[in-house]
């Protein structure tokens, strides 16, 4: 990784221009890390209390990229990480990684891809300097369902080892390379929303093509059909009204097809159900809405019914399942 960043930015310091915080106090250390990643311990290792840590970070939609090094060797238990995925790529030292039940040392020769639902704990040895590509797990999963075409039945999990020489480990190394790159001289793309957007759907899309994960065999089996006109008409017409009162006649009407041959169709192409459907997409803008500062004055429940949930018991159970946190815990977090 190293020589692939260096060789892109022409000798230059990665993230050279998005610094954001240099300091030798391990508190400050710890909280200015948290507010870009999340809350965690930090230990230091060995005597002496003192760092020598450094930030850069960089921000596009749903992705950013850092660079992060410490100084000495310190330890850190940051849990699960629950609403983001974590690619860890060391330019120069190594690093101990559990994530769940797997373990690695990651060089620069080998990456780390951390799972948000697994628990994650390091030890980050002295001198090592990283670039860290954080990606926002509601956009991975979402991308993750438009490319297979039906809703996730269980969380995206990755195999935590990623060889930078291997074929996907090179296709990857190269995109962050170029994204860096770009960061670094200020390209005028980075002012469009555009293609910022093609940009974060282009480093996610790869990162589930070339990792190993759950779901990678689908991905890269080739679609088996292309749904019928009539289910995407529903999914469309639902993306566009989930806030309205909605029945399985209303989606068969708009459609101008039988609830049977409804009901056929999303079982066949999309392994689900046109209600489930719906009420996936409810959950989602629920968790959008909650993750939003922008709605911090409404509760839990404004929101939950705003979007159909009218039994919050059951709501609060189905929240969690999916987030693997409360939706009053996001709340929370939305609010600082």
């Amino acid at each position: 990784m190293t020589h692939a960043l260096v060789r892109t930015l022409g000798g230059r310091d990665p993230l050279s221009r998005y610094a954001l915080f240099q300091t030798t106090d391990a508190e400050e250390a710890r909280d200015r890390v948290a507010d870009i990643f999340c809350p965690h311990e930090l230990k230091i290792a060995g005597r002496g209390g003192a760092v020598d840590a450094c930030m850069q970070h960089a921000r596009i939609r749903g992705v950013s990229l850092n660079r992060l090094r410490y100084g000495p060797t310190v330890e850190i238990d940051a849990g699960c990480l629950k609403d983001f995925v974590l690619v860890m790529m060391p330019m120069l030292g190594s690093a101990d990684i559990h994530c769940g039940s797997q373990h690695i040392r990651s060089t620069p020769e080998l990456a780390s891809v951390v799972t948000p639902t697994q628990n994650l704990s390091q030890t980050v040895n002295g001198g090592c300097d990283q670039i860290m590509v954080r990606i926002d797990r509601a956009l991975l999963e979402s991308v993750c369902a438009q490319l297979l075409g039906h809703e996730l039945s269980e969380p995206v999990e990755f195999r935590l080892g990623m060889e930078m020489s291997s074929q996907g480990g090179v296709s990857w190394q190269v995109l962050v390379s170029h994204l860096a790159s770009e960061l670094e001289r200020e390209a005028p793309m980075l002012g469009s929303s555009l293609a910022m957007a093609q940009i974060e759907h282009l480093l996610v899309t790869t990162l589930l093509m070339v990792q190993p994960n759950n779901y990678r065999d689908a991905l890269l089996d080739p679609p088996q059909s292309i749904a019928p006109r009539h289910v995407r008409r529903v999914e469309e017409f639902i993306e566009a009204h989930a806030d309205q009162e909605l029945t399985i006649g209303d989606l068969a009407a708009h459609a101008k097809v039988s609830t049977s041959a409804l009901f056929a169709g999303f079982r066949e192409f999309r392994n689900t159900t046109p209600m489930a459907y719906l009420k996936s997409v409810r959950m989602a803008r629920v968790h959008e809405e909650l993750r939003s500062p922008s709605s911090a004055d409404k509760t839990v429940t404004n929101i939950a019914m705003r979007w159909g949930f009218h039994h919050l018991g059951h709501f609060a159970t189905d929240y969690r399942n999916k987030y693997g946190e409360c939706p009053s815990r996001t709340r929370e977090r939305a609010r600082g």
